[in-house]
């Protein structure tokens, strides 16, 4: 996703070189950020993380070098926030569909699609993210850990409302689920071409709601003889986000 470019004037840049003396960030100084993290993802995305500098974020946003480290401390602190808001907006996309829905089987569906929708609006961002030996590889682990974490916790909500089922330890099956969700939008960010939009979404929501069951499966992905939980018979499929 490529932001148009902006420039500023010379006295723009100065003012913003100001400090701020007290109070909450100001407008002018709010809007620069934004505009050296716009320039930051599109250098990101066109060059790779190795070959950026803060010096050319700068420069793309129109800014002198100065300004930069007015609001990072180098280019992979901006990196991580443009990582961050990421997350958050993830975070927020899976939730809309938790509260718009009640049944599992469609929530699931709904944040499978949901997922997808992200890869295609990030996809530089999780190709650059995820890519073997990156720079970023470190803050690709962070938010995977704070998205695992954000499952694990409205897990343990649903279980305890009786929405999910009681038969899994939460933060596995929270590593287990976002390991899966990252592996398979960052192979699939790669090249779209290599399955279709429908095909991630059914794979995701069916493995997630049966594992690799045709026949769908028990609901808690054991034989019944594994079973500990009389839980685990409930017709509900398991809601592990």
């Amino acid at each position: 996703m490529i932001v148009s470019e902006s420039f500023h004037s010379t006295q723009t840049a100065t003012e913003d070189r100001l400090p701020s003396r007290s109070g909450p960030r100001k407008p002018r100084s709010q809007a620069t950020r934004r505009h050296l993290l716009d320039a930051g993802r599109e250098l990101f995305a066109e060059l790779g993380p190795h070959a950026v500098t803060s010096h050319a974020i700068a420069e793309r946003a129109g800014y002198a070098s100065g300004t930069f480290y007015l609001h990072f401390k180098d280019k992979l602190a901006l990196f991580r926030e443009l990582a961050e808001d990421a997350a958050t907006e993830l975070e927020s996309r899976l939730l809309a569909v938790a509260e718009d829905e009640s049944d599992p089987t469609a929530i699931i569906r709904g944040q499978a699609e949901a997922l997808v929708g992200f890869a295609e609006d990030q996809q530089e961002l999780l190709r650059i993210m995820f890519h073997p030996g990156a720079e970023t590889a470190e803050i690709g682990s962070r938010i995977l850990e704070r998205l695992a974490r954000g499952v694990s916790f409205r897990r343990r909500e649903a279980v305890a409302e009786g929405r999910a089922q009681a038969c899994f330890d939460s933060d596995v099956l929270a590593q287990a689920v976002v390991g899966m969700w990252a592996h398979v939008l960052a192979w699939w960010s790669e090249d779209p071409t290599r399955a279709s939009r429908e095909a991630i979404i059914q794979t995701l929501s069916h493995f997630q709601l049966h594992g690799s069951r045709v026949d769908g499966g028990p609901v808690c992905g054991l034989p019944s003889s594994f079973s500990t939980s009389p839980q685990s018979k409930s017709p509900e499929g398991d809601l592990p986000g």
